[in-house]
């Protein structure tokens, strides 16, 4: 009876399952039929961070990609100072978008959560890969693989009053092009009793990089900070004595002083070191500046390279749709139009050329200097590393420790960091950990 019984309810049940197989048949056949099951997203989720002008571009950019592809694009606009946490805080609670824009100091730390899609098995990823600024590419490449497409790449220049330029009878047109001319330039243009400096500088390691580059230091060599090297200590000591012995430089890095930007506004300050960024607001005030190469120290000119780049979550349902985006927006034709119209360096090798450097004369002089750019290594914890090293150099710039021992003091704190070790200062509040320099000016 038992037994019999039991077979009935297998019987039941096989003709449960065989209905069920039935009708899932059914569904995909319906679907196939009418539509449903479509290829590809409906629409990608994109949030950027992009000052008032760049969104414009970016949202008209993406309006005509939404048109000629059929693509819904959601965008959304949040604080650049607020992207990490904001990205941090949604992969905690799985809402990640499809695409983020943030800071290049941000990309290593994502990549090694696991949180971003590796895009260099992509199609189209050999093409990119090609044709990207190199220094700039390097943000996105960890570990042998791309994580990122660089959608603005930022360096610094010399930026030059040349009002106070000819007042000091020195010619407007031709900025130093060596160190020992810029000093020379200094001495010229400094009037302490009119409060007027040949030179003001921020004290961060980003914006000191030139000053290594230049004398032909190294940031990192062998996994191992390279700030302790003799071609570094020069290169610091130079820019020490330009404030202590020399003095042609304000005092601008100090807290509670005129920074550089005040400063050179106001015309109190000859010569700073900026960026990209910096041209629209100064031609809207009708600052008569000029700008030019980092001058030469023993090595070449040089620079610091800064930006941001367009990651994929590795969570997207659409991680091929994303990059084919991504692809397009950093397309020569695109960056022409992002370039003309914004003043920017284009990302996109094949579009230099066609840069209307006539409506904006001084993109010609970024585009230059990037040819001799360092690109940063890409560092978990770079926001560590200066702060460890910042306040090392202040120390040197103020006399409390000469360039030597501030700078091994720096490299042990560094090396201590790059081996995974805590410091004292690895948890301390700074402007380091508020954003990159290398983007927090440009935004």
């Amino acid at each position: 009876m038992h037994r019999e019984r039991f077979w009935q309810v297998k019987a039941k049940q096989g003709g449960k399952m065989k209905g069920l197989k039935n009708f899932i048949v059914f569904v995909l056949v319906l679907a196939s039929v009418t539509g449903c099951a479509k290829k590809g997203p409906s629409k990608l989720t994109i949030w950027v961070n992009y000052n008032d002008e760049e969104f414009l571009v970016f949202k008209e950019l993406a309006d005509k990609y939404q048109v000629e592809n059929k693509l819904q694009i959601d965008i959304e606009r949040i604080p650049f100072s607020g992207t990490e946490q904001k990205i941090l805080t949604a992969l905690a609670t799985r809402t990640t978008p499809d695409i983020a824009r943030v800071d290049l100091a941000f990309v290593p730390k994502l990549a090694k959560k696991g949180a971003l899609a590796e895009l260099d098995t992509l199609s189209g990823a050999d093409s990119l890969i090609q044709n990207i600024v190199p220094a700039a590419l390097q943000s996105v490449m960890i570990d042998g693989k791309m994580y990122g497409v660089p959608d603005q790449v930022t360096c610094l220049a010399l930026f030059y009053n040349k009002d106070l330029f000819r007042s000091a009878g020195l010619d407007p047109d031709k900025p130093p092009k060596t160190w020992d001319e810029f000093l020379a330039y200094a001495k010229r243009l400094t009037n302490e009793k009119e409060g007027i400096f040949g030179f003001a500088m921020n004290n961060t390691l980003w914006w000191t990089l030139p000053f290594f580059y230049t004398f032909g230091a190294d940031f990192i060599k062998d996994s191992k900070c390279a700030l302790n090297t003799p071609e570094a200590i020069e290169a610091m000591k130079f820019k020490v004595s330009l404030y202590q012995t020399e003095k042609v430089e304000a005092g601008a890095w100090k807290a509670g002083a005129v920074d550089p930007d005040m400063g050179f506004q106001s015309g109190k300050y000859a010569m700073v070191l900026n960026g990209p960024w910096k041209i629209k607001t100064l031609t809207d005030m009708k600052i008569n500046f000029g700008v030019g190469l980092i001058p030469s120290g023993k090595a070449q000119t040089s620079t610091a390279i800064g930006g941001t780049d367009m990651v994929i979550f590795r969570n997207s349902k659409f991680i091929a749709e994303a990059f084919k985006f991504l692809c397009w927006l950093t397309s020569k034709d695109n960056q022409v139009i992002w370039s003309d119209r914004l003043g920017q360096i284009p990302v996109h090798l094949g579009a230099t050329p066609s840069v209307d450097t006539l409506k904006h004369p001084y993109l010609g002089v970024f585009i230059k200097q990037l040819e001799t750019a360092h690109a940063r290594p890409p560092l978990v914890n770079y926001s560590d590393i200066e702060n460890a090293v910042n306040p090392e150099m202040e120390l040197a710039l103020n006399g409390k420790k000469t360039v030597e021992q501030a700078l091994n003091d720096a490299c042990a704190k560094m090396d201590a960091l790059l081996q995974g070790e805590p410091t004292t200062t690895q948890n301390e509040s700074s402007k380091a950990n508020q954003g990159s320099d290398s983007t927090k000016k440009a935004n």
